[in-house]
């Protein structure tokens, strides 16, 4: 059976256990032995994205520490593997890894999900870094699709959500603006999915501080479980 090797990244583990949990059980439906390194920590994404090139670069290490070229590295983040795929291995200095984001593995291995979201209306909301860096757009609406749903198309799916790391924390009125915009053309649906953690995070919480009437579910347990799940 063959082996890869599961990222967590730093909200999954805080924030999103569930989520990654549920990547788990995808990935080992798809045929493979999942390994999870004990050492990992963090990728060094939100230092680097504040310009703490030095900072970012002790974060990054403990990766390097973790994680063996043995086996491709699969992140259910849009963003966190666009760090370790395009920037870590620049400022750490060492080879580039095989890394995937979630879907975009489970894609290119042929896997196909249970029908757990049949008659179900979802409205996917592409992250930043997927959408722009890693080009990934079209592999997680087949993979809902393929599970039952039914996709309501965004009026602009290419909009932020409002969080962009410290943007919301630096522009709060502004990013809750976006935020309430994209949850609002998430209405017809009832139910947003994402594929980050950051962007899940985000939404999650406007949408709950704000009542709006959207459930917000990370793509991993939408596949593994279903959106009521």
């Amino acid at each position: 059976m063959p082996a890869v090797q599961l990222f967590a990244t730093c909200l999954g583990d805080l924030a999103f256990p569930q989520a990654v949990a549920d990547a788990e059980l995808l990935l080992r439906g798809a045929g493979f032995e999942v390994e999870f390194p004990g050492r990992q920590v963090c990728c060094g994404q939100p230092a680097f994205n504040s310009g703490h090139r030095a900072a970012a670069r002790r974060v990054a290490r403990s990766f390097v520490k973790a994680f063996s070229r043995s086996a491709p590295i699969v992140v259910p983040s849009g963003s966190c593997a666009t760090m370790a795929a395009h920037y870590l291995p620049e400022l750490v200095g060492v080879e580039p890894y095989d890394v995937w984001e979630l879907s975009s593995f489970l894609v290119q291995a042929g896997y196909r999900p249970l029908p757990q979201n049949e008659g179900r209306r979802i409205a996917y909301h592409d992250s930043c870094h997927m959408l722009r860096e890693l080009h990934i757009a079209e592999q997680p609406r087949r993979l809902l699709g393929a599970s039952g749903a039914e996709l309501i198309p965004f009026a602009r799916p290419d909009l932020c959500c409002g969080f962009g790391g410290t943007f919301s924390v630096r522009q709060p009125e502004v990013s809750l603006a976006m935020a309430d915009e994209k949850l609002a053309g998430a209405a017809e649906a009832g139910v947003l999915v994402t594929a980050d953690p950051g962007c899940l995070m985000h939404l999650r919480g406007r949408a709950e501080r704000a009542g709006a009437p959207v459930r917000v579910v990370h793509l991993a347990t939408a596949l593994a479980r279903g959106v009521n799940g």
